[in-house]
């Protein structure tokens, strides 16, 4: 009975020690991760390898007529080329991508091999395009003229191509327009007011408008003629020009009067560089509400941790002065099927499939 006692105990060590999880930093030798060459990547200084979201690493793993994509994921795989997109051909892995064809004959049907590529067939005579169209250097497209009568109605042949007819003179315009220097008919150009319809006036570059103004009779009551000729806003050249409480400021306009000192504004905000009241900045913690302190910029925020016990229950106090999520020593530190790789809990490394969960495969 107590030798029997014995072994068995002897099994348990045994069967702990032979096989750690993935990922683990358990005590002996061989019991890291694997130990000696089981480590993901193997010996040499391999990269690890760890688990990820995927269906499939390998085509073997994707039912018939599907393969492993590179987002890892089954799809449906090409036979030949009308499997395929328009322009696109089956390639030996039985993907469709961009055709480099030949000839004709690895192209879709009603497709053509041009510079390598499949695509729209070229034209070589008028009759392979639609009506109204012409062939010219291979590509369908308008037909040159040669004359107005080939043109619709109110159009004229112009280097070839059909368009406005351009004008000569006033009389080959609309009513109202003229014949510009470009032969296009437009708006009249004026020389004088009189030419403009009243109220306007001719204005720079021919054109009727507004009439500048001379003076503030030329403007509406509260308005001022400013130096361009419009009327609008008078500029104020004193705070005496402004509306009780407002003050001139440096662009000639009436506006709220700059701060000069924290009893110019409302209570709790301070009189900033600008000359515009805005919130104070803290000079020390004693200026922050509680649990707050006085950062190096003025502002009220987060207290710097020194230690753990200044941050909440589960945090630590990291290397920039922040309470945040504790840095794992172990995979122990870890939820349930994670591992701690560079002080962080995340996938575990893996040789096979069988060391990854449930949804994850173990692709290289």
């Amino acid at each position: 009975m107590l030798r029997l006692a014995l072994a068995t105990l002897l099994c348990l060590a045994a069967c702990n020690t032979t096989r750690p999880p993935p990922g683990s930093t358990g005590g002996g030798s061989g019991a890291t991760a694997g130990g000696s060459g089981a480590s993901a990547g193997g010996t040499g200084g391999s990269a690890a390898v760890f688990c990820a979201a995927a269906q499939c690493c390998t085509d073997a793993e994707c039912g018939p007529g599907t393969c492993c994509a590179a987002d890892k994921t089954c799809q449906p795989c090409c036979r030949d080329a009308n499997d395929c997109r328009a322009g696109e051909c089956c390639g030996d892995d039985r993907r469709c991508k961009p055709c480099a064809c030949t000839g004709n004959a690895a192209c879709r049907a009603g497709e053509c091999c041009v510079n390598g590529t499949c695509g729209p067939c070229g034209c070589t005579t008028n009759g392979d395009c639609t009506a109204g169209q012409c062939c010219k250097n291979g590509t369908c497209g308008a037909c040159a003229c040669t004359s107005n009568q080939q043109c619709t109605a109110g159009q004229c042949c112009t280097n070839g191509t059909c368009g406005p007819c351009g004008c000569t003179g006033n009389d080959d315009c609309r009513a109202g327009e003229c014949c510009g220097v470009g032969g296009a008919c437009g708006p009249c150009g004026c020389t004088t007011n009189a030419q403009c319809t009243a109220g306007q006036c001719c204005g720079a570059g021919g054109v009727c408008g507004t009439c500048p103004c001379m003076g503030p009779a030329d403007c509406s009551a509260g308005e001022c003629c400013n130096p361009d000729g419009r009327c609008g806003a008078c500029r104020c050249t004193g705070n005496g020009d402004c509306l009780a409480g407002q003050c001139c400021g440096a662009d000639g306009k009436c506006g709220e009067c700059p701060c000069t000192s924290k009893n110019d504004c409302t209570a709790g905000d301070c009189c900033q560089a600008d000359g515009k009241c805005g919130k104070c900045g803290c000079l020390g913690n004693m200026d922050c509400t509680a649990g707050s302190c006085c950062r190096a910029d003025g502002t009220c925020g987060q207290c710097a941790c020194t230690a753990n016990d200044e941050c909440t229950a589960g945090q630590c106090c990291l290397a920039d002065g922040t309470c945040g999520k504790c840095p794992c020593g172990s995979s122990n530190d870890c939820t349930a099927g994670e591992c701690c790789n560079e002080g962080k809990c995340g996938e575990c490394a893996c040789t096979s499939n069988a060391d990854c969960r449930l949804g994850s495969l173990c692709c290289k």
